[in-house]
């Protein structure tokens, strides 16, 4: 009987022991890393999976961007992004953004959408081109290749486009094509 409480007291303190050192190392490490963050060379890059980067802007703006694997490049501050999902919240809606690839500057805050680039507004519109740009500072969202753009009583399509995502504006340039339901 006595050896056996004498084995669980010893279970019981490794236990302890185990758990305290695993405590103290975790902190370590964090301390660690912390106290590094800035001493990274200049041109260290990184490779990241399922990354999440979230803007706020004025007027009760933001931004969410995911992507399922990412590269950065430190010295230009400059994320290439690998399936790319975004969402831009405004006073008047959002936006849901998707495309095969893009490239976030987070110095300029913006991003440039390539391969099947898709936006879904919260009213039924989707505007669709190959390759797009949304500045997030000046709410516009640019393309300068062929797009589509879809609502539920029109279709438009075109060459190339500049819109005001904050005063919902669309200016089409060069020939078009409209198509009402």
């Amino acid at each position: 009987m006595y050896r056996a409480r004498f084995w669980i007291l010893c279970a019981m303190v490794g236990l302890l022991v185990i758990s305290g050192a695993l405590l103290f190392g975790s902190r370590y490490f964090a301390m660690h890393a912390k106290s590094l963050k800035n001493r990274l060379p200049i041109d260290v890059d990184m490779r990241l999976d399922h990354l999440v980067l979230n803007q706020a802007g004025n007027d009760n703006r933001s931004m969410t961007i995911q992507a399922d694997s990412a590269q950065y490049f430190k010295t230009r501050d400059v994320f290439v992004l690998d399936k790319v999902r975004a969402k831009v919240l405004t006073d008047q809606g959002y936006y849901d953004i998707e495309a095969d690839t893009g490239n976030y500057d987070q110095g300029k805050r913006m991003i440039d959408l390539l391969g099947h680039a898709r936006v879904a507004d919260g009213e039924g519109g989707v505007l669709v081109s190959e390759a797009m740009t949304l500045n997030f500072n000046d709410d516009v969202l640019t393309s300068d290749v062929k797009f589509c753009y879809a609502t539920p009583t029109a279709d438009l399509s075109g060459r190339s486009f500049v819109f005001y995502t904050r005063e919902k504006l669309l200016k089409v340039e060069g020939r078009t094509h409209l198509l009402l339901q």
